[in-house]
């Protein structure tokens, strides 16, 4: 993938659905009353800091969805993802914080079910 609009494109896809999950546990956060949700918010973070995605914006998009699944596709689009050489440290925190908010909303999200 060398054409500059494809890696547009696939970093847009990428802040999407990055965008779309924290809406998703951000909405959930608020309804839960037992703060449950706070425990995802540093690795949450970590993706909107690398992404330039601010938290906590009105979200128009849809609000269902599994947050782990939309932020394990942003892992598989990062695949997609050819960054100068300047930039594979940023890719590769990226992909760990990706990687680390999934299984944060996962284990918060499988806590209740145990």
């Amino acid at each position: 993938m060398n054409n500059l609009n494809d890696v547009g494109d696939v970093r847009r896809r990428i802040t999407e659905l990055a965008t779309q999950a924290e809406a998703i546990v951000e909405a959930a956060e608020v309804t839960a009353a037992d703060g449950r949700w706070a425990m995802t918010a540093f690795s949450r973070y970590r993706v909107c800091e690398l992404l330039g995605i601010l938290p906590y914006l009105r979200y128009d998009g849809a609000l269902d969805g599994d947050p782990a699944a939309l932020y394990d596709e942003a892992i598989e689009a990062l695949n997609d993802l050819d960054v100068p050489i300047e930039d594979v440290g940023w890719r590769l925190a990226l992909g760990d914080a990706l990687r680390s908010a999934a299984a944060d909303v996962r284990r918060v999200r499988d806590a209740r079910d145990v």
